[in-house]
């Protein structure tokens, strides 16, 4: 059956194939789907094999696909780089490089396509390589490390990098440390690819909070940063040297009293809109952002039908939010108002096991 194209986007969905402490892996690698833009509906494509590849991030060129394999220490973590061919929709297998630490979560690049950013969860560091002409790590990396520990026994003995990011001008690396409840700076030499390994500020937060994944605003004025434990967003002005935080809200209903912890967090392409996704609320909430008043407005919640949001991802088009229920295995998708930010469900789900990281191709 013929269709047409300019309706045709495609996506991966980053999965947990084994088993870890927190879940069931039932995914089988990285699945290459098809999503039909005005109808709202995926299809299958290709599945590429993989171990645990539960966070996946695309090159700004859109050329190269890099997962990482979640594993503990002894069971060989490592980064995989792929070449994405969009006419058919496969990863070919470029590089596998095998990486220290244990339980790398999140893979970013920044956008001169000149450094990538992974965090080891389980150990705690964030590693930094070059890129070479190929978009292939490799070298030995700098490694971004902490000290310290948090109030919560079960989620914060020590340090646990969940994010990282090269900020706004390449002046920059942020990263966020759950288990230290710290957004952490490092100078950034742009020309160069040198990050200076001590840290030039620490953004405190109440104790517990455990902050997990970061956003930069569309003008890269503000960074948003959601905090897992506590169920909260926080809206921070970037300044030199100063960072103000400006606005606080939680990403629960009023009358919840259950247990609830933040997953991903997704800008709109307007920059108006932040999605966060709740899991124990299995929901996802919505806020306006604001740059110029320096303010998050909440616009609402709404139910996933699944359990354990992982993720959520908005379309390049920003008229459809979908979201990953890591362990019910699917993705529902949402209309979304161009104008409200508001979500509406539309009923429909596919199937994928499993499903952790969701990346626009």
């Amino acid at each position: 059956m013929n269709q047409d194209q300019s309706t045709q986007a495609m996506l991966v969905v980053g999965t947990y194939t084994v088993s870890m402490p927190h879940v069931d892996g039932r995914g089988k690698g990285i699945y290459v789907l098809g999503f039909d833009t005005k109808a709202g509906t995926l299809r299958k494509i290709a599945v590429e094999a993989a171990v645990n590849p539960s966070y996946v991030a695309l090159s700004a060129d859109r050329r190269r696909l890099y997962a990482v394999r979640e594993v503990d220490a002894k069971d060989g973590p490592g980064l995989s780089t792929y070449a994405f061919d969009p006419a058919d929709g496969s990863l070919d297998l470029l590089h596998d490089l095998a990486t220290p630490g244990g339980w790398p979560c999140h893979v970013s690049v920044d956008s001169e396509l000149s450094l990538l950013l992974l965090s080891n969860y389980a150990t705690g560091e964030v590693l930094a390589y070059a890129l070479d002409e190929n978009g292939v790590p490799g070298g030995t990396p700098t490694v971004l490390a902490r000290t310290g520990s948090g109030p919560s026994a079960a989620r914060q003995d020590g340090p646990h990098a969940h994010c990282a990011l090269v900020g706004p001008g390449r002046r920059h690396v942020y990263l966020s440390d759950l288990g230290v409840d710290k957004v952490v700076r490092h100078r950034l030499d742009g020309a160069n690819g040198k990050i200076d390994e001590t840290a030039d500020l620490a953004l405190t937060a109440a104790p517990g909070a455990g902050p997990r994944h970061l956003v930069f605003s569309k003008s890269g004025s503000h960074l948003l940063v959601n905090y897992e434990l506590t169920s909260t967003v926080r809206l921070y002005a970037l300044g030199e040297p100063d960072v103000k935080l400006v606005s606080h809200i939680s990403t629960l209903p009023a009358a919840f009293d259950g247990e609830s912890a933040t997953g991903g967090m997704r800008l709109h392409p307007s920059g108006k809109f932040v999605y966060v996704g709740n899991r124990g609320h299995d929901s996802v909430f919505a806020a306006r952002v604001d740059e110029a008043a320096g303010t998050l407005t909440p616009i609402g919640t709404w139910a996933v039908g699944g359990r354990t949001p992982r993720d959520i991802r908005v379309s390049p088009d920003g008229r459809f939010l979908l979201a990953a229920s890591q362990d019910d295995g699917f993705i529902r998708v949402f209309s979304i108002d161009a104008e409200t930010g508001a979500l509406t469900d539309t009923g429909y789900t596919h199937a994928i096991p499993s499903a952790v990281c969701i990346e626009f191709i």
